[in-house]
């Protein structure tokens, strides 16, 4: 009886098991959801601050779009912007005539500046001392000119819609009509525009002394999108494929998106990147304090992951028990610096063909060295720094130096063909079109070499 009285009493009705069921349900989702939430948001978070640079950017979905294509590519008979191609290689695989070594006319174009001459369509295009100008090809007669705000330091930009790009010191871009110099449209930027444009797309990538990057109509000069980046940048943008790269003067090598301008990822040096940067394959080089760097275009880049390396590398110095090494900068493939450097070492970009980077230094070294893995082929001593970028014209590789002379090198072992003095030390790179190489000297002269 009294067994069967307690399985009676431990009885209860089936609205408060149920009460109860319910009750731990709800217990555990007060408990459980919160914590899923969170660990849901948790890896949401992470997987967004790992892919972020690699996410659309929602802000191009309201940038406008170019009204014409338009590119400054150059192609047969045109070297119309520096570096030749938007990569900045300065290769051209054949060439119909090799320069020879004689002058072919000489043109005084007065007070030196840094503008690189430039030719497309029989015209040579160069900026001068309150002044740009467009020239003969053939005779060096020029054919106009037009004046500006102050000296043109760097070169002029020509696009295949026959226009001609002209950043000025009083905060415009200005582009003139190729044939007259007559003005198509003006851009005002929020500062001096510091370097050369770059045309491709329908689009005009122009840099300002105000650390900003405008992306502009190349056709009407309508802005589609500005990006401010943390230096000055002083040099030409290269493009390829989407990407545009960047080099400021603190340093920074920057990648781009090249349809809304924004930033990817951001390579630091302790230097200053004194020439632009070039890129062929899955790599980009660029000359900072004196050292080129070889950069892995494939690398991505992390929000905050700068200022997280940074508390990381403090700790280390500090020697707080427990604080590994902090590990090597993303994307960097390997630096060449010269062994012996007793000037300012690598201050210009290098030209590059088939794997190979040919570059020189202030101490007059000329380099050519393999692109993957910097081993060096051959090296030939200039009897002046070589301060500005080769080009190389199928076998051949020519570049100027400070002792004035134009050198001619057979690319596949460095024995010079030819030198040509031109009476004046040579600090820009030349250009080549129709058979001629055009150099300009520091002695304000501008000369054609066939």
């Amino acid at each position: 009886m009294g067994t069967q009285e307690q399985e009676h009493q431990a009885e209860f009705p089936d609205w408060v098991e149920r009460s109860q069921r319910t009750a731990r349900r709800r217990y555990r989702m007060r408990v459980l959801k919160p914590a899923l939430t969170a660990g849901v948001l948790l890896l949401v978070a992470i997987l967004g601050w790992i892919f972020w640079f690699s996410l659309p950017n929602p802000a191009r979905w309201f940038v406008g779009s170019p009204s014409a294509a338009a590119s400054s590519a150059s192609n047969a008979g045109r070297w119309s912007m520096l570096g030749y191609g938007t990569s900045l290689n300065g290769y051209i695989p054949e060439v119909e005539q090799q320069p020879a070594g004689r002058v072919a006319w000489s043109q005084d174009l007065g007070p030196y500046t840094r503008s690189a001459p430039l030719v497309a369509d029989g015209r040579v295009f160069v900026g001068g001392h309150f002044q740009v100008s467009s020239l003969d090809a053939g005779t060096g007669e020029q054919l106009w000119s037009v004046e500006t705000p102050g000296p043109m330091d760097h070169a002029t930009t020509v696009a295949n819609n026959n226009l001609v790009f002209v950043g000025l010191t009083n905060h415009r871009m200005l582009a003139l009509d190729q044939d007259t110099g007559e003005q198509a449209w003006n851009f005002k930027a929020h500062l001096p525009i510091s370097a050369s444009a770059l045309v491709h797309g329908g689009v005009a990538y122009v840099t300002s002394a105000g650390n900003i990057i405008y992306g502009l109509d190349a056709q009407t000069g309508e802005q589609l999108w500005k990006h401010k980046l943390k230096g000055n940048v002083k040099t030409t943008p290269t493009l390829r494929g989407d990407r545009l790269y960047v080099a400021d003067d603190e340093g920074n090598l920057y990648f781009i998106d090249a349809d809304d301008g924004r930033r990817r990822f951001r390579f630091l040096t302790a230097g200053s990147a004194e020439g632009p940067p070039v890129v062929t394959g899955d790599t980009v080089y660029f000359p900072s304090g004196g050292t080129l760097y070889a950069i892995n275009t494939g690398v991505k880049g992390m929000p905050g992951l700068y200022w997280i390396k940074r508390a990381w590398f403090q700790m280390w110095i500090w020697q707080i028990p427990g604080i590994p090494p902090p590990p090597a900068q993303r994307g960097e493939r390997w630096r060449f610096a010269p062994e012996e450097r007793h000037t300012q070492g690598i201050v210009s970009s290098p030209a590059i063909a088939d794997g190979v980077y040919y570059v020189g230094d202030s101490d007059g070294a000329f380099y050519a060295r393999e692109g993957l893995t910097d081993h060096q082929l051959w090296r030939f001593q200039a009897d002046g720094g070589v301060v500005s970028s080769p080009i190389i014209l199928g076998d051949r590789i020519y570049f100027g130096a400070r002792d004035g002379l134009v050198y001619c090198l057979n690319r596949a072992d460095g024995s010079m063909l030819w030198k040509l003095d031109l009476g004046g030390p040579i600090e820009l790179p030349p250009a080549y079109a129709g058979g001629r190489l055009y150099v300009r000297t520091t002695d304000g002269r501008l000369h054609a070499v066939e």
